[in-house]
C-alpha cells in the first residue's frame, strides 16, 4: 500500500488557456497561484485542492460530461442565478452547452461546459443535508466543504457564490476492481453511492472523486489526472519502485518515467481503467 497523504491537486486540459482561465476565476472564483509556460495553478480560497490548468492547443480531445469538476453553493436559488449568469455571458466566455439546473444523485445542480470543452457542475445539497440522518453518509462528502462562507462581496454580480471546489469525476469498467485498487494500493475512502457509483477520497479531507461505471472509458493524456502526495521523495521512490516490480499485480495499467527534481520527486500512472493519478511528493 502506498502511504498517501492527501489528495492535492487535479489536473484540466484546455484548448485555450486564456479562455479557460477567465471561466475558472471570473465564474467559479478561482485565483490564481502561479503561472508557466503552458500551465496555470488555481485555488479556490475555501478549498485545499489545487486545479492545474494545461493548455493542450485546438486538437485536445473533446471530454464527456461524465468527466467534469464541480463547484458548491448554499441555495437552490443560486444555482437558478448561476444559470441565468451563464445564459447571459455564453457568448462573452465561449461556453459550451449550459444544463437547466436539474435534481440528480440528492443535489440541484446547473452543468455546463467551458472553451476547452471540460465539463462544471454548480451544485446544492441544501435540501439533502436537511435530513439529518443522512447528511454524513458517504464519508460526508455532500455536508459544507468549507468552515467559513465567503460573502457575497467576495464575487458580486453574480448571485451566485461558489464556496467550495468539491470535486472531480473518473470513470470505471468494474467498480469493485476500481475500489479494491482505491482502499488497498493508494489507501483512500471509497463509498459506495449506488450500483453504478463510488465515491473516493483521501480520509482528512472532504474533497471526493465520483467514480461511474462505463464500459467504454475513454484514454486522455496525463494532463487530465489526480495528484496524490506522500511524506517525501524517499516515499515517491519507494512507490515507483513497487510499481516496476508489482504494478501488474497491484493494478496498474501503465507506468509513466519518474521524474526527480532536487528535493522533489513524482511518477504518473493509470489505474486498472484509463484514469491517470500522480504520485508526487509533500515537498
Amino acid at each position: 500500500m502506498v502511504n498517501t497523504t492527501g489528495l492535492a491537486a487535479t489536473h484540466m486540459e484546455c484548448r485555450d488557456l486564456p479562455e479557460s482561465l477567465a471561466v475558472m476565476t471570473e465564474l467559479l472564483l478561482f485565483e490564481k497561484l502561479s503561472e508557466k509556460p503552458g500551465e496555470v495553478t488555481l485555488k479556490h480560497p475555501n478549498t485545499h485542492w489545487l486545479l492545474v490548468l494545461h493548455g493542450a492547443g485546438p486538437d485536445a480531445p473533446a471530454k464527456p460530461m461524465h468527466n467534469h469538476w464541480g463547484v458548491r453553493v448554499v441555495s437552490p436559488q443560486e444555482v437558478d442565478r448561476a444559470y441565468d449568469y451563464l445564459v447571459a455571458h455564453k457568448a462573452q466566455y465561449k461556453l459550451g452547452a449550459i444544463g437547466k439546473p436539474t435534481w440528480s444523485h440528492g443535489s440541484y445542480s446547473c452543468y455546463f461546459v467551458e472553451p476547452g470543452t471540460n465539463g462544471w457542475e454548480i451544485e446544492c445539497y441544501e435540501a439533502f443535508n436537511r435530513k439529518q440522518a443522512t447528511a454524513e453518509r458517504f464519508g460526508a462528502v455532500k455536508t459544507a466543504h468549507w468552515d467559513q462562507l465567503l460573502p457575497e462581496e467576495r464575487f458580486p454580480g453574480r448571485g451566485y457564490v461558489p464556496q467550495g471546489f468539491t470535486h472531480g469525476t473518473l470513470v470505471s469498467t468494474d467498480l469493485e476492481v476500481s475500489k479494491e485498487f482505491y482502499t488497498k494500493v493508494l489507501n483512500l475512502d471509497v463509498h459506495r453511492f449506488s450500483d453504478n457509483v463510488i465515491y473516493i477520497k483521501h480520509p482528512n479531507t472532504k474533497t471526493f472523486v465520483v467514480c461511474a461505471l462505463r464500459q467504454n472509458a475513454p484514454v486522455f493524456s496525463p494532463n487530465f489526472r489526480n495528484t496524490l502526495t506522500v511524506a517525501s521523495k524517499d516515499a515517491v521512490q519507494d512507490a515507483y519502485r513497487e510499481f516496476t516490480e508489482a504494478g501488474k499485480t497491484l493494478g496498474v495499467s501503465e507506468l509513466f518515467e519518474l521524474k526527480e527534481t532536487g528535493i522533489s520527486a513524482s511518477f504518473c500512472f493509470r489505474d486498472p481503467g484509463t484514469n491517470c493519478w500522480e504520485i508526487s511528493s509533500a515537498n
